[in-house]
């Protein structure tokens, strides 16, 4: 007997191809009218079929259980559409499988005197079949009631659509029976009884907790039908409480939410809080974190309209809030020339670009001092370190995690409270990783020696012109090596010395045979060498040096990414060893005689993306000396290995050491070590124009800044990477791209329902794309490429535009704040409102789109109070140095502030803020002073004075004559306050 009951001698393919249908594990309620349609449908005398047609998880095959509960007279079973399909073998065959089935079943019912019902869940995949299958079922349906075989068929609604509803015949055939999901007051009840169905019912003391399973579900899943996602979440609480011994409540409830859908309804946010968290990373914007606050205070009282999302939030004026790095960190930039190579963190300004993570350079619209702040090392597994503030942000790869997830920002504080080393396997490893970075693109420079040859001058030059003044190389030098080098600097040829010890070049006026098998002392007598002082003589870190004092000249460390490859060439030609350990991986080692140039080759090196470290041993020489060498191991690349090298013997060599072993590519460096440093310094952050707003910091360390985009992400998700989705709208500048927008955004939010959306930019975006965007503002639904309907009601939307820059820069001008308190900003709200809709060109923000936000969020221009506090602070900071580094004491008199501030430094938006009035400080005041003590260095008692009239003091002057002086003053005279 088959699994049926049915005889599989007899009916080989009824029971081979179904099965009887099993009776509901619970009830099923608020289905009556449906299963009586059900009956009077079966009960019809000739075409007695029925199409249940409804979303999925509505319940389409327990009404059927139902139905068969009530109808005992017929028989119930079951239809496996796949197993059909696979006895088949093709399209072609199953014509007659259907055909031998239904002749089957109805020979059975004859037999029996009863008649059968066969459910075909997923009707659709026969029809879609083949042609030749329908044509086999249509008979079957025109004459069931007469055969004795009734047909429930049950699909989706699209699936009806698109397979079943095009075949006119087909349709006609079967009674439609829409099914709808059920309403709150059935969904309740069928969870009540599932509850107590499974001896849980007891832990519910009243239906409150069903009622928020169906409300959640109903706006966080709209892709699935009730009751079944409703019963999904109850099924996973229960499986919690049988395991764990979970008590079913709320915080159950959203675990499982936050498990199965992504969604944290326990929305863990201290409401009496949001201020205090938000004005802790987002310095003097008082109206800003307030109209944020304000609309957070609405989502966590539960509150804001659920049917739209969370909150949408327009943010205008200067969004850039950073993270700190000391002031006096080097970091790689390039200004409009150029010719910037690396520039003190603290003298950065706004004509600067910084370098992102895959090394092109970016503008830096944002420049915010941070004050003192407590400083920590943050130490890389290569070596590298970067001196950060506490709440610095870090885009890390966590160790353990899907790399798929993306990077997680954290900060310094976080990074330390969550432990750097993880156990893995019963070893120890890093638990963070930063992203590698790319070759920085610097320009290509001009220089006077090729870099190639620079390279090789460096790792095997004899440079010192008490030797010989001819350009010389030593005997190491490999024979390829020197005729590359003839070639480069124009060489007639290079020379042999006497045993072999040096390589000299011919002037290329003289041929090499007029001088064939002539000695080094011959040449020099005829002067036929090519001189030293005319291949490197520009370069004094190079040229009349012994090979322990040659460092690398600085244009070169910062040449374009070509010419910079040049120069490893030259050096890695000359001196680069290419090891394989017993593991097969291979690394290359290059041994470098001094620690300046081990620091240059270190930061050339990592200047083009590559995983460096340096180990220093110590050795005595040959004379009894104590030397050191420095051993700079490259351990992976994002370039094969024979890029390193010029000459083909050498590129021949990295070729078959590749293949025999493994040249690892690493795209993340580990995070080895935080330490406090135990003082402050003053601190600055950056806001780059770039998407993931990555900067390479000190030794090209990616480093992190960001926004109160950003800091609302955290505060409300714990998570400020994986939560804040991001859309630069440049991207969707055009129709074409709608698609895409499209798609993309349904895609990152149906994976991450509870987030931020940043949409950046918003002005930029085609017409099409911002029709897409009121949708999601208005109702908060999108369909995805699978027809999915895709939730955006638990998301937070923020736009940021440049329009209305105008306003801003008068704000700037006239009402700027100390604190961004908006006493005066509000005055101004409806100008903003106005400019925001009014600009035009490629400015111009959508009008349509302003009624839909639900609040303007201005970022006001720090005022001339603000900007005095930072002088003030700054000049301080002057004295007490001048003091501590030359025991000398200063006095400041209070124009100076005066002349720095209001006749010198900006508060227009775009000026850069405090940092103009920082730099006047340094160009004119701490510069005047530093000139003075060098020039005096006996005068331990002076004053900084301002000579001349300020405009602040006479309004009628056009312009200021004053200057900065720096006197002397009498012995112990009393110091002068900064007013």
């Amino acid at each position: 007997m088959a699994r049926t009951g049915i005889d599989a001698d007899q009916y080989p393919l009824l029971a081979k191809l179904a099965k009887e249908l099993t009776a509901p594990s619970r009830a099923i309620l608020g289905r009556e009218h449906e299963i009586q349609q059900i009956l009077a449908a079966l009960c019809r005398p000739e075409v007695s079929n029925v199409m249940l047609t409804g979303d999925a998880g509505a319940g389409k095959t327990a009404l059927v259980q139902a139905t068969m509960l009530v109808d005992t007279d017929r028989l119930y079973l079951e239809v496996d559409p796949a197993r059909m399909i696979a006895e088949a073998g093709d399209s072609e065959q199953m014509a007659a499988i259907l055909k031998s089935f239904f002749d089957e079943a109805e020979r059975w019912g004859h037999q029996q005197d009863r008649e059968l019902v066969l459910f075909i869940d997923e009707f659709h995949q026969i029809v879609q079949l083949s042609d030749a299958a329908v044509e086999a079922i249509k008979p079957v349906l025109a004459a069931s009631g007469s055969r004795g075989i009734r047909i429930i068929a049950a699909t989706t609604y699209e699936e009806f659509h698109q397979h079943i509803a095009p075949n006119q015949p087909l349709v006609e055939r079967l009674q439609r029976i829409n099914l709808a999901s059920p309403d709150e007051e059935t969904t309740v009840a069928i969870l009540a009884g599932m509850a107590e169905h499974y001896g849980v019912g007891d832990q519910f003391l009243s239906d409150q907790m069903f009622r928020l399973i169906y409300e959640y579900t109903e706006r966080y899943v709209p892709a699935s039908a009730q009751p079944r996602k409703s019963i999904l979440v109850l099924d996973a609480m229960v499986g919690w409480n049988r395991l764990a011994g979970s008590r079913m409540d709320r915080r159950l409830l959203a675990q499982v939410l936050a498990e199965s859908v992504g969604v944290d309804v326990a929305f863990g946010v201290d409401g009496a809080a949001i201020k205090k968290n938000l004005d802790a990373t987002v310095f003097a914007q008082d109206l800003a974190t307030s109209t944020v606050a304000r609309r957070l205070q609405l989502a966590v009282a539960d509150l804001n309209d659920p049917t739209r999302p969370m909150a949408s939030l327009l943010f205008t004026g200067s969004t850039g809030v950073g993270k700190a790095v000391t002031c006096d960190t080097l970091i790689p930039v390039c200004d409009a020339e150029g010719a910037v190579v690396f520039r003190r963190a603290g003298d950065i300004t706004s004509t600067d670009r910084l370098f992102n993570r895959s090394g092109q350079p970016v503008a830096v619209p944002g420049i915010f001092p941070q004050g003192r702040r407590p400083v920590y090392r943050v130490t890389l597994a290569d070596g590298r370190h970067v001196d950060v503030s506490d709440n610095h942000l870090w885009a890390v790869r966590v160790a353990g995690e899907d790399p798929g997830v993306g990077h997680t920002v954290l900060s310094t504080s976080a990074l330390m409270a969550r432990g750097l080393r993880r156990d893995a396997g019963g070893r120890s490893v890093m638990r963070f990783a930063v992203p590698m970075n790319e070759a920085v693109a610097w320009p290509v420079r001009d220089l006077a020696t090729h870099p190639y040859v620079m390279g090789v001058l460096v790792g095997c030059g004899r440079l010192r012109v008490g030797h010989a003044p001819a350009l010389t190389l030593s005997g190491g030098c490999q024979p390829p090596v020197a005729q590359l080098v003839n070639e480069l600097v124009g060489a007639a040829g290079a020379v042999a010395a006497t045993a072999g010890h040096s390589w000299q070049f011919l002037q290329p006026d003289r041929g090499t045979a007029k001088v064939s098998g002539t000695t080094v002392a011959t040449l020099d007598r005829m002067r036929t060498y090519v001189r030293a002082v005319d291949v490197c003589g520009a370069y004094p870190e190079v040229y009349n040096t012994y090979a322990a004092d040659r460092r690398i000249p600085p244009v070169y460390l910062c040449a374009s990414i070509e010419q910079r490859w040049e120069l490893v060439r030259g050096l890695f030609d000359t001196d680069a060893q290419i090891r394989t350990d017993e593991n097969g991986r291979v690394t290359l080692v290059y041994q470098a005689g001094s620690d300046g140039l081990a620091d240059d080759i270190c930061r050339l090196l990592r200047s083009l993306g590559l995983t460096v470290t340096c180990t220093v041993t110590d050795h005595l020489t040959r004379a009894g000396n104590q030397g050191r060498t420095h051993e700079i191991v490259v351990r992976a690349s994002q370039v094969p290995l024979e890029t390193f090298f010029r000459t083909q013997g050498r590129r021949a060599e990295a070729r078959l050491a590749a293949q025999k072993g493994t040249w690892p590519h690493f795209d993340h460096v580990g995070i080895a070590s935080i330490q406090p440093l135990d003082r402050s310094e003053e601190m600055v952050c950056f806001y780059v124009d770039d998407e993931e707003h990555l900067f390479q910091s000190g030794d090209f360390v990616v480093t992190h800044n960001t926004q109160l985009t950003k800091e609302l992400a955290r505060l409300l998700f714990g998570d400020d990477q994986r939560h804040l989705l991001r859309f630069d709208m440049t991207e969707f500048a055009e129709d074409t791209s709608l698609s895409m927008f499209r798609s993309e955004l349904t895609r990152r939010v149906w994976d991450r329902p509870h987030s931020v959306l940043l949409f950046d930019e918003i002005e930029k975006a085609s017409p099409l794309v911002i029709r897409v965007l009121m949708q999601v503002l208005d109702d908060a639904r999108l369909l995805d490429d699978n027809r999915r309907e895709v939730s955006f009601l638990d998301t937070y939307i923020v736009l940021t535009t440049n329009a209305g820059s105008e306003i801003y820069q008068t704000i700037g001008d006239y009402e700027s704040s100390d604190t961004g308190s908006g006493e005066n900003m509000e005055a101004y709200d409806k100008l903003i409102r106005r400019s925001i809709t009014k600009t035009t060109s490629a400015n111009r923000f959508p009008v349509e789109l302003l009624g839909r936000i639900d609040a303007i969020v201005p970022f006001q221009p720090l005022s001339r109070a603000t900007l005095r506090r930072v002088v003030r602070s700054k000049l301080r900071d002057v004295v007490q140095a001048v003091l501590v580094k030359h025991d000398v004491h200063v006095q400041v008199d209070k124009r100076v502030l005066d002349y720095l501030v209001a006749d010198h430094a900006e508060t227009d938006s775009d000026a850069g803020g405090a940092r103009a009035a920082v730099r006047r400080l340094t160009n004119d005041v701490t510069t005047e002073l530093a000139a003075y003590i060098n020039q005096h260095p006996t005068d331990k008692y002076l004053r900084i004075d301002v000579t001349g009239e300020l405009v602040s003091e006479h309004k009628d002057l056009l312009h200021s004559d004053a200057r900065i002086e720096v006197r002397p003053t009498s012995l112990g005279a009393p110091s002068m306050s900064i007013d």
